[in-house]
């Protein structure tokens, strides 16, 4: 694969955001969380995502997610000592969750908790880097996002007992701060696999691995072009599909309804979805998130709590490892290594990857330094 130099990359994506109208300050945010992604192997919500899922739709190309405004205003709704909803306006998700972690996070450090949600928004990117961001400030950190489509959608996820897809794969994250060893830092989707993975398989050319996804009858398929339905974590009839579709309703509650986006009076272009109408009178307007931030120093000192992590992080490193695995870890723990790794020797890029940041490259007249 053709790798790039970190620094270059992020220098690149931001002059490439800002040739596509977003601020300094918003298109360094949106590159940092990117390459966050991209350096510690999460490729799906990487740089991969640049051209397709927030150029072309800020160019008014759009996809599913919606038509991104780049010079949209992130406005306030409702604000308290320890919370606010926020409204995007159709503004980029990678940077609009920045600023709303941010805002998440300095209620914390004046209230102790600090809980913010945003409405009319676009793909934020990978959930773990909003999380992880409170770590820095000895706090937990909460992040996920999430879509409703009570018509259904041509590609989404169905329900637990259900076949019609009705929802987005509405991911939760949640890091932790740790001591001496890596932050505790979950990122999941609460659908069996993400679509975004299946994206990916598709512009590598690779089949999809057996009982990930369904076709539009119901049947499994490997052939990415196929995909209609994907299924809750644990299965849509079995294995506890219950829980996964639990969580993704859970997130949504979160995400869609107490932000509002969820509502009565939704501007229906910034509905998403093959049938962008009101069912029982409601409608999404926009992607929904929620982030929140909590103080470790509530619960005791932030040194002992970060230690504590340390020490359950070394007793599962040394617990026995099954077959086909080299160690236990904790989630957020390999993401070190492969960061570590990825600043050293490049940021490995696939051919699809390549093809769309040259074509970036082209387009705006900014510099693309690749390495063999």
């Amino acid at each position: 694969m053709t790798t790039v130099n970190h620094d270059h990359l992020r220098q690149f994506t931001v002059e490439i955001f800002e040739a596509s109208n977003l601020s300094k300050q918003d298109a360094e945010y949106a590159a940092d969380v990117l390459l966050w992604a991209s350096l510690r192997g999460v490729d799906t919500h990487g740089i991969r995502n640049l051209k397709r899922y927030y150029i072309d739709s800020a160019a008014g190309v759009g996809r599913r997610d919606g038509v991104i405004i780049p010079d949209a205003e992130l406005t306030v709704d409702e604000e308290s000592a320890t919370s606010a909803a926020l409204n995007a306006n159709g503004g980029l998700g990678l940077s609009v969750s920045v600023h709303a972690m941010n805002v998440a996070i300095k209620k914390a450090s004046q209230s102790g908790i600090g809980i913010v949600t945003v409405r009319n928004s676009t793909h934020f990117g990978p959930a773990g880097y909003f999380a992880h961001m409170a770590t820095r400030h000895d706090m937990l950190g909460f992040a996920s996002t999430g879509y409703f489509f009570p018509h259904g959608q041509d590609k989404g996820v169905v329900p637990y007992g259900g076949l019609l897809p009705m929802l987005s794969t509405n991911p939760l994250a949640m890091a932790c701060p740790g001591g001496d060893l890596p932050d505790f830092v979950l990122d999941m989707s609460t659908s069996l696999v993400p679509v975004n993975r299946v994206e990916m398989l598709e512009e590598d050319g690779k089949p999809i691995p057996p009982g990930w996804i369904r076709d539009k009858d119901h049947n499994v398929t490997a052939d990415p072009q196929a995909v209609c339905k994907v299924e809750p974590l644990g299965g849509a009839v079995t294995y506890g599909g219950h829980k996964g579709y639990g969580l993704a309703l859970a997130g949504w509650i979160l995400t869609g309804l107490l932000s509002g986006a969820w509502r009565r009076d939704p501007k229906l272009g910034r509905v998403l979805g093959s049938t962008p109408e009101l069912k029982h009178g409601f409608a999404q307007e926009g992607i929904g998130h929620c982030f929140a931030a909590v103080r470790l120093d509530q619960f005791g000192d932030p040194a002992l709590i970060r230690s504590g992590l340390d020490a359950m992080t070394r007793s599962l490193n040394e617990s026995p490892a099954a077959d086909g695995f080299d160690q236990v870890y904790i989630p957020g723990q390999k993401e070190v290594a492969v960061e570590a790794e990825r600043r050293a020797n490049g940021i490995p890029l696939s051919g699809s990857t390549v093809t769309d940041l040259k074509s970036l490259s082209e387009e705006f007249g900014i510099p693309l330094e690749l390495c063999d």
